[in-house]
């Protein structure tokens, strides 16, 4: 047995009043995938973030290759071997692919022959990226892919992936598992941190578990001979099964409607062409498609936070133009937007601060409303946390300081208290742990009860949980809707995806 490349030792990490990590032991050895599995806040990417430079340990020590070391940032982790590919991309968006990598590998490489070393280490790993184009045209999928190159270039030992599938299409992740599967027969050490547990029995070689900032199980033993449940139950302490129960809903009038709806995604992104559908009450309809096919500027322009060229929107029976509705659509609409941490929320604000962003009108009083009632704003700060069981000591914590799952309970608590006509979430369980997903489901389907939803994800499993009607996009156009009840409409969706109609 070959001797470990890294061992962790009573590695300790708290924030405050709250342990991240409570004395970790943890060997990591070369050739091998260790999976790294626990809720959203149990210390997996805390610890990951400590042994990649992000973050100092409390206490504890690092050895590497059996010498202790200890980082201050992740360029002095990353001069030892040792980078991760964060769940929020480190990129510069204004900034072209190649620009991004000259900032951390030009001095290895030289900024002349850059784009000689991108195309290679791309060509090599099958990473195809475009080094001339901004980070904010590439889609989720390729900007991770510009990540990785970054770390390959570098000639990274050892490799964290916190997440890496949550924003990738099935094919994609097929393609991210090659990867995978070259680094680890290279004799890199791979640490995969996810939530999804197939990808576990599919990858891991070795296999540990956090559960509330301590290791609860790891060993070394092939994953795949593990079961789903096992996992799931070792995860959270209890059984787990990934369903919810759909109720029949009667489908009421139409809330939404679009006709012929065209425009460009914002910043330069992928267009939209000639959309048309419609939303009943009492539904949800899901959009999917792979990541980059106008999704991101067509809900852009539903929600009205950018105006499309052309087509008309009848809302609650009411018709505008494109540049009427991105004023009308103001309050009409609660959305839970795909960037939980840009789009939907302060970081430095409080939890109850966050819980008012969309609803300020509900805590304005004194003259002119100019004051913010904020004894109310904290009680419902407060119920919000006990409602959906997000797990934080006070209303009055940053929301910077949540983990992804609970601060997407943030989110969807507060636009759930809208109460609007129309519901849309944005890939809403990317990168959640299994308690979480089945939280954020079981709401969805709750809202449905009382509002029409729209649901946008690349998610094939939850789009078939979920939806009633599905329509699949595909280089910005709705190919088809589908009846999601048709069995036989169901299967082509994998092809319809890529474009391909029968």
């Amino acid at each position: 047995m070959a001797d470990p490349v890294i061992s962790l030792s009573k590695v300790t990490k708290r924030f405050g009043p709250v342990w991240a990590n409570r004395e970790v032991d943890l060997d990591l050895f070369p050739g091998r995938v260790h999976a790294l599995l626990g809720e959203n806040g149990a210390g997996k990417s805390t610890l990951m973030s400590i042994l990649a430079g992000r973050y100092s340990a409390d206490g504890g020590t690092m050895m590497m290759h059996g010498r202790e070391v200890s980082f201050n940032s992740p360029a002095k982790a990353l001069d030892h071997g040792i980078g991760m590919v964060y769940q929020r991309f480190m990129l510069i968006e204004s900034m072209t692919v190649s620009e991004n990598l000259a900032l951390s590998a030009g001095k290895a490489h030289g900024r002349t022959g850059i784009d000689q070393v991108i195309h290679q280490t791309a060509e090599r790993y099958g990473l195809g990226v475009d080094p001339e184009k901004r980070v904010f045209e590439l889609s989720m999928g390729e900007r991770q892919r510009v990540e990785i190159i970054k770390l390959l270039m570098l000639d990274a030992e050892v490799l964290i992936f916190d997440e890496p599938t949550s924003v990738l299409t099935p094919p994609e992740v097929d393609a991210l598992f090659e990867v995978i599967d070259q680094l680890r027969a290279e004799g890199k050490t791979i640490v995969l941190i996810t939530h999804k547990l197939e990808e576990v029995l599919k990858l891991a070689d070795d296999i540990s578990i956090m559960r509330k900032g301590r290791l609860v199980f790891s060993e070394r033993i092939d994953a795949r001979q593990m079961s789903r449940q096992q996992l799931a139950r070792l995860m959270v302490g209890r059984d787990v099964v990934l369903r919810v129960d759909k109720k029949e809903v009667a489908v009421g009038e139409t809330i939404l409607a679009l006709q012929g709806v065209s425009g460009d995604s914002p910043l330069g992104g992928p267009s939209y062409t000639d959309v048309t559908l419609e939303i009943k009450q009492g539904e949800i309809f899901s959009i999917i498609g792979v990541a980059g096919n106008g999704q991101v500027g067509l809900v852009s322009a539903i929600t009205g936070l950018s105006q499309a060229r052309s087509g008309t929107i009848t809302f609650d029976g009411a018709t505008y133009n494109a540049r009427e509705w991105r004023m009308a659509s103001r309050e009409k609409i609660a959305y839970v937007p795909e960037d939980r941490y840009h789009s939907g929320s302060i970081g430095a604000m409080s939890i109850a601060d966050n819980f008012a962003l969309t609803r300020l009108a509900a805590y304005r009083s004194g003259m002119a409303g100019m004051v913010l009632d904020r004894e109310k704003m904290a009680a419902d700060g407060t119920r919000a946390i006990r409602d959906h069981n997000i797990k934080v000591e006070s209303s009055e914590d940053s929301a910077g300081s949540l983990s992804g799952g609970n601060l997407q309970k943030v989110i969807l608590a507060r636009e759930l208290t809208r109460n609007a006509k129309l519901f849309v979430a944005e890939q809403p369980t990317q990168g959640l742990d299994i308690s979480a997903t089945e939280e954020i489901w079981r709401a969805l389907l709750e809202c449905r009860e009382k509002a029409a939803v729209l649901l946008v994800t690349g998610d094939l499993k939850e789009v078939l949980s979920l939806s009633d009607r599905i329509g699949v996009i595909f280089n910005g156009r709705i190919l088809e809707i589908i009846d999601a009840h048709d069995s036989d409409q169901v299967d082509r969706v994998g092809l319809l995806m890529a474009g391909v109609r029968t």
